[in-house]
Formats: structure tokens, C-alpha cells, sequence
């Protein structure tokens, strides 16, 4: 069959159909699959700081090694992203989606039979390829089977996904923990990959984009397939591919593209050390104020919840102000949550309350990142436009802690350094103002 018509016809885009009609339940599916694997890389990032203090007094590790230990897994986060997501731009988002819940199994099973700090290391270097890699290409997956009106909120939806993996990674860890050690929780996560694995085999079909934009003998059949589970009527053939001869990072990274990949690039970075800061500090910030180390956990976890709440408010909010007023004005209000934050009077009730609306702008914030990078590149280099944004902003979120504890241990008070992440959302904010999507649709 073919796959492809002389340039002189017109050929209609099937993608079109997608995007234009009501979502089915194969899209609504193939969406939902998303948010399951967002929320495994959520409980997979948070698993080895939930091992930790049992790693540490088993082994007898000091601060210095357990924090070699933890970094290793974001700098696997970055690589991923960075080096491996790209590919699936190349090979096809499916393909990499299964290599990555290849490499979590590896990765977090092994960890589990880790008998040294190298080995344990090493493994979670693995897991972070695949959580990097990941993170990357469900974004591109998200928006490529939802439609239109309800792109924004799919790829809000994938985005909480994250939150929500921590929040059972938590609940999970406070019960097993009591009658089981530390490896328990990467059995766990090794055993959630694996049964993604026919999840995705049977309700992930290879999106359209990839299949127009990386022709090959069966695309045409493999496009009328997935047009038939959607509840479209199949094409005759398929439309030339955009991208040419051209590779997606000479895209991404072209003359024509290059200004709005760094405009992205710089706006995630001012955004996601915050972020980082947020999540790395906030227990301590609250102990530091006199409470006890459960009680700033419970500070965490309302700051996680508020979250949830957030990244759905945002995919609503979006669909009726336009995503790029939603964006700005949560990115704003996140500012405002930093510093409210951090002048807050030590009342334990107060702080809960605090956490919980800084976690509601926090993730909605990160839900609208994803929305940006979404509409940032075309379906030919999606991946790899996520893959080098989100792996820039992983290498950028590895130096933020330390480099808040530098602010801190040169008599900066929590005040200052509040004010500091504060102002660079701002700044991301008044970039993002300028920015123009590269897709309107």
C-alpha cells in the first residue's frame, strides 16, 4: 500500500480528524496510559529518598554518600532526556516507551540487590535514563492523542500523573516499611514497570505523527488501524512528511527555530529551580521553625495533594482563558506562594495551609511547562524538543539544592533566597509573555 502521493495532490490529514473531532475512548485510553507512566516515574524518583534513611543505617553511609547516591539518579534523568528521548523521534514513541519500563525494570529490581553504595549507584543511573527518557515522550504521546479543545487538559492530566506516583510512593513506603526493608520499594517499582508493559503493548498504539513523519511500508495500513479504533473512517494515503531530509535536532536547533528553543529552554530553567527548591527545602524550612520531622512531612504531602488539584485546575482553567493567560498567571501566583511561604509565622496550621495552595500553583505551573514545550514544536521533532528542554532543566534542578544551601550557609535567611527563586518565576513569566507557539493546533 502506499504511503504517500505525488506533491501536486491533496491529500487529506488524518490527523486532522483527530484533532478536530470529539476524543474517543481509544484516545481517552491512550491518554490515561500517560498518566500512568507519569505517575511511575514519580514513585521511581521519590523511592530512593524514601529508602534512604534505611539505606544509610544499614550500611552506615554518611550524608556525603548517600547525597552521591540520590544525585545519581538525576543525572541518569538528565542523560535520558538529553541523549535517549530524542530517539524516539527516530524509532517511534511506543518503541521508546517500552525501552524506558525496560530500563525502570533493570534499574529499580537491581537496585534492590544492591550490596554496595557503587553498585546501588550504578543502578540508579539506569533508572534515571529511563525516567528522563520517559518524562520527554509521554508529553509528546499526550498531545498527540488528544484532541484540540481537550489538548491542554491531557497533557495537565499526564503531568499530575507525577505528583500522584509520589503520593502512593509515600502511603506505600509509611506501610512497608514497618515490617519490611528498603528493597521492598524497588521490587515494588520494578513490578509496576513490568505490568505497564502489556498496558501498553495493548492500549499505547504508535500516534500518527510518527507514522506520517517517519513513513515505512505499513504506515498507511498501521494509520487506517488506528483511525478504525478511534471511530474514523481510513485515508487513502498519507500526507508527506514535514520534516524533509532533515534530522529533528537540526530542526530544533535551526536557524528558523533555534531563538524560540532557547526562549523555552531558558524560561524552564528559571522555572524548575524553584521548583526544586520548593520540593528539596520545605521540610527542612519547617523543621528549622521547630517541628517535629513528621510534622514537616505533613507539610510535603498537603504540598503534593494541593498539586493534584492544581495540574487538573489548570487543564480546566486553560480551556477557557487560552493556555498562554492560564500559564502566566499560575506562574505568577506561584511567585507569590514562594514568598508568602517563607514569611509565614511558625503555626503548624498555617504552614499546611501555605504548602497546599504552594503546591497547587507549583504544579499547575509545571503542567503549564508541559503545555509550552507541547506547543513548541511540531509532531516531527516533539520528542526531541521535550527531551532537550526538560534534560537542560533536569541538569538545572541536580545543581538548585546545592546551590540553595550555598545561599544559605553564606547568611542568606529563608526570606532572601525565597525572594530570589521568586523573582526568576517572574522572569519566566514575562518570557513565556512573548513566546509564540510554534503549533497553533
Amino acid at each position: 500500500m502506499k504511503n504517500s502521493t505525488h506533491a501536486s495532490e491533496q491529500v487529506e490529514d488524518p490527523r486532522d480528524l483527530l484533532r478536530r473531532g470529539p476524543m474517543s475512548l481509544a484516545q481517552r485510553v491512550a491518554v490515561g496510559v500517560t498518566v500512568a507512566l507519569s505517575a511511575l516515574d514519580g514513585y521511581d524518583v521519590l523511592v530512593a529518598t524514601l529508602a534512604a534513611p534505611g539505606i544509610a543505617r544499614g550500611w552506615g553511609m554518611d550524608h556525603g554518600a548517600l547525597g552521591l547516591m540520590l544525585s545519581m539518579g538525576l543525572v541518569g534523568m538528565a542523560l535520558g532526556s538529553l541523549i535517549l528521548a530524542p530517539l524516539a523521534d527516530l524509532i517511534g514513541r511506543r518503541r521508546m516507551v517500552l525501552l524506558c519500563l525496560g530500563l525502570l525494570m533493570i534499574g529499580t529490581g537491581l537496585s534492590g540487590f544492591a550490596g554496595s553504595v557503587f553498585e546501588l549507584s550504578l543502578w540508579r543511573v539506569v533508572t534515571g535514563l529511563g525516567i528522563g527518557a520517559m518524562v520527554a515522550v509521554i508529553n509528546p504521546l499526550a498531545t498527540e492523542f488528544a484532541s484540540e479543545r481537550r489538548r491542554d487538559l491531557a497533557v495537565s492530566l499526564m503531568a499530575i500523573g507525577y505528583p500522584i506516583g509520589g503520593v502512593a510512593g509515600g502511603v506505600a513506603a509509611t506501610l512497608l516499611l514497618r515490617q519490611f526493608d528498603w528493597p521492598v520499594l524497588f521490587f515494588i517499582g520494578a513490578a509496576l514497570a513490568l505490568i505497564l508493559v502489556p498496558i501498553v503493548l495493548i492500549w499505547l498504539p504508535e500516534p500518527l505523527s510518527f507514522l506520517i513523519e517517519r513513513p515505512q511500508r505499513d504506515s498507511l495500513e498501521r494509520a487506517n488501524r488506528l483511525l478504525a479504533r478511534c471511530g474514523f473512517r481510513p485515508v487513502a494515503a498519507l500526507p508527506p512528511a514535514s520534516l524533509g531530509k532533515r534530522q529533528p535536532l537540526d530542526a530544533v536547533l535551526g536557524p528558523d527555530s533555534l531563538a524560540g528553543t532557547l526562549r523555552v529552554i531558558c524560561l524552564n530553567v528559571l522555572y524548575i529551580v524553584p521548583v526544586y527548591y520548593v520540593l528539596s527545602w520545605t521540610p527542612q524550612l519547617v523543621a528549622d521553625s521547630g517541628f517535629t520531622p513528621a510534622e514537616a512531612a505533613s507539610v510535603a504531602l498537603l504540598l503534593n495533594l494541593g498539586g493534584i488539584v492544581g495540574g487538573v485546575a489548570f487543564g480546566w482553567v486553560s480551556e477557557v482563558l487560552g493556555w498562554k493567560r492560564a500559564a502566566v498567571g499560575t506562574l505568577l501566583c506561584f511567585s507569590v506562594a514562594i514568598v508568602a511561604f517563607s514569611h509565614a509565622p511558625a503555626d503548624l496550621g498555617v504552614l499546611r495551609v501555605l504548602g497546599t495552595a504552594t503546591g497547587f500553583f507549583l504544579f499547575a505551573g509545571a503542567c503549564a511547562l508541559h503545555t509550552i514545550v507541547s506547543r513548541s514544536f511540531g509532531d516531527h521533532t516533539r520528542a526531541t524538543g521535550a527531551g532537550l528542554v526538560l534534560g537542560v532543566g533536569r541538569t538545572a534542578s541536580a545543581i538548585a539544592p546545592l546551590a540553595t544551601g550555598i545561599l544559605f550557609s553564606v547568611g542568606f535567611g529563608r526570606e532572601g533566597v525565597s525572594f530570589a527563586m521568586a523573582l526568576a518565576v517572574v522572569v519566566s513569566a514575562v518570557l513565556l509573555i512573548g513566546h509564540r507557539a510554534a503549533v497553533a493546533h
